[in-house]
């Protein structure tokens, strides 16, 4: 079951103006990021696109995640908490873009290695494109992610035809409408969404920018795919990209 922790503001007296712009933020178990997160967001993007909105999607965290949140969106009414039960990153994501009403819409993770100094030449790089897809630069990861990340762009471009510099990257400016066409395409709950929206932009011809962003260490937490697991994850997400794309390979 999942329940929405906090509502936008104006919404007892009718639905709220749509917001031009959607930052929609998955978490699990990052009580030591949120609220920094959610600061991040208000001082870098906000500042930018004020009429915008923070979508914190909690996937059944077991710690004060969500709590912390909350306050956060008590303080901002721009600001909404979602909670759902675990499902894990990939269906929280997605149950973010569904439930986002900006006109654009901005995938972020909550654990703070995405730097935000950028937001503003992402946003005027959107006037000119649909999609602006972030670059890590010097991508603060252990070794064994950035092997996986150059066999996943290896792969899609040997066997997809698809070419991106960092296809996985938790940093993307979508246009809402490219974002739900590629949602509505992808499985029910999906293991690897910000990679198939990586193909099904390109399938789709749609105009795109690869925008280098900085990257850092988790100031924070860990992640909770170590290496063992990764490597299961990864071998479950193969197979998805691979049906995905030929689910969508004919389509115009």
């Amino acid at each position: 079951m999942t329940a929405t922790i906090a509502s936008p503001a104006g919404c007892s007296g009718g639905e709220a103006p749509a917001p031009r712009l959607s930052v929609v933020m998955p978490a699990y178990n990052e009580a030591g990021n949120i609220e920094a997160a959610v600061a991040d967001v208000v001082a870098h993007v906000f500042r930018v696109v004020p009429d915008a909105e923070l979508l914190v999607v909690d996937d059944g965290s077991r710690d004060a995640t969500a709590v912390i949140a909350g306050a956060c969106a008590r303080r901002d009414p721009r600001i909404r908490v979602v909670a759902q039960a675990n499902a894990g990153h990939g269906p929280a994501l997605v149950r973010g873009m569904r439930e986002a009403r900006g006109d654009f819409l901005l995938l972020l993770d909550s654990d703070r290695q995405i730097g935000l100094l950028d937001f503003d030449q992402t946003w005027r790089l959107a006037r000119d494109h649909d999609a602006v897809l972030g670059v890590r630069r010097d991508r603060a990861d252990p070794r064994y992610r950035l092997l996986l990340s150059a066999v996943v762009r290896g792969g899609m471009a040997a066997v997809l035809g698809v070419r991106s510099s960092d296809p996985n990257v938790p940093y993307k400016l979508v246009r809402r409408d490219r974002a739900l066409d590629a949602v509505r395409a992808m499985p029910d709950a999906p293991r690897i969404p910000s990679i198939l929206l990586t193909v099904h932009l390109a399938r789709r011809g749609v105009s795109t920018f690869e925008q280098p962003v900085a990257h850092f260490q988790r100031a924070a937490g860990e992640s909770t795919l170590k290496f063992m697991r990764l490597a299961r994850f990864c071998a479950a997400a193969l197979g998805e990209l691979l049906r995905f794309h030929r689910s969508i390979g004919s389509r115009p």
